[in-house]
C-alpha cells in the first residue's frame, strides 16, 4: 500500500464550509469514479486558519496505481477532472506527499508498522 498526503488550499472566494462541502461532493462524484483503486479517501478540515485548509489522505494499492493516475492526468478525462478540481482547490499549491514510514503506536500492539521502505524494515 502506499500513503498520499495533500496539503489544501482553497481558492479565493469560498469560505470554509461551502469549500468543504464541494470538496466532498467532488470526491464522491469523480474521485470515486476516476479513482476506483483507492481504498480510502480522506479529507480532513483543519479548525485553526492557516497556509492549508486542510488535508487529503489516499491509499492506493502499489506505486504502480499511483504512477498510473499521475499519467491518467494527462488524459482528456484526467484534464477535466484537474479542471473541476482548480474550480473550488488551489490545486497547483496543494503539494501532494508520499508516505514513506507509517506506523500505528498503543499499549496492545507497541510498534506496529503499516508502511516502510525495504532498506529499513
Amino acid at each position: 500500500m502506499i500513503t498520499t498526503i495533500t496539503f489544501v488550499k482553497m481558492q479565493p472566494g469560498f469560505d470554509r464550509d461551502s469549500f468543504y462541502q464541494r470538496w466532498c461532493e467532488h470526491t464522491r462524484v469523480m474521485d470515486l469514479k476516476d479513482h476506483p483503486e483507492i481504498s480510502l479517501n480522506r479529507l480532513i478540515l483543519f479548525e485553526e486558519e492557516g497556509e492549508f485548509v486542510g488535508m487529503a489522505e489516499n491509499h492506493w494499492p502499489d506505486r504502480e496505481s499511483l504512477d498510473a493516475a499521475i499519467r491518467w492526468y494527462e488524459t482528456p478525462a484526467g484534464q477535466e477532472h484537474w479542471q473541476d478540481l482548480a474550480s473550488f482547490m488551489d490545486a497547483e499549491n496543494s503539494p501532494t506527499r508520499i508516505v514513506s514510514h507509517e506506523v500505528d503506536v498503543n499499549e496492545t500492539d507497541g510498534i506496529a508498522w503499516k508502511t516502510r521502505p525495504e532498506a529499513t524494515a
